[in-house]
């Protein structure tokens, strides 16, 4: 069931068998744009996210914990002697921080199918904002793959 939250009720229903992956009951086109979906980790794909993009959607999800983006750019400046982050995986320096927000731009890369009448696939790259905020309750990072921009959406968001 796809939920607006903006009309508190159902914005479409489907019935699939219990086998269906999750992943291909969510068609994204045209209809996307202008919306937010937050992504349950059921449906993280670096292609579907790729695609929301493409449609002027946008889109939150916790990062998955295979997935390892290459820190592009660094959107908030840490005062201090703070560690360099540009140009790194996020798995370096995670561990290492001592801020308690991150908030930078990714660069990811992914398989992307070729429909052009062929079955091979090719890899592509796609940036993204990535988010870490740390939690002192659980004294860890929660980290956010996003396409929202830093004015629209602050990091403690």
């Amino acid at each position: 069931m796809l939920v607006s939250a903006v009309a508190n009720s159902p914005k479409s229903i489907g019935i699939y068998a219990e086998t269906a992956n999750e992943l291909k009951t969510l068609q994204i086109g045209p209809w996307i744009k202008d919306r937010i979906l937050l992504i349950d980790l059921g449906f993280y794909k670096h292609q579907l996210f790729a695609k929301i993009k493409e449609n002027e959607g946008y889109f939150v999800s916790r990062l998955k914990g295979s997935a390892d983006p290459l820190i592009i750019d660094l959107y908030n400046a840490c005062p201090g002697n703070s560690i360099d982050v540009k140009g790194k995986y996020v798995s370096e320096i995670l561990p290492k921080l001592k801020r308690q927000v991150l908030d930078v731009e990714v660069e990811i890369s992914f398989k992307r199918p070729n429909y052009n009448g062929k079955s091979k696939t090719r890899m592509d790259t796609e940036r993204f904002r990535l988010v870490a905020v740390y939690n002192e309750d659980e004294e860890n990072y929660h980290v956010y793959l996003t396409n929202i921009s830093k004015e629209d959406l602050i990091p403690e968001d």
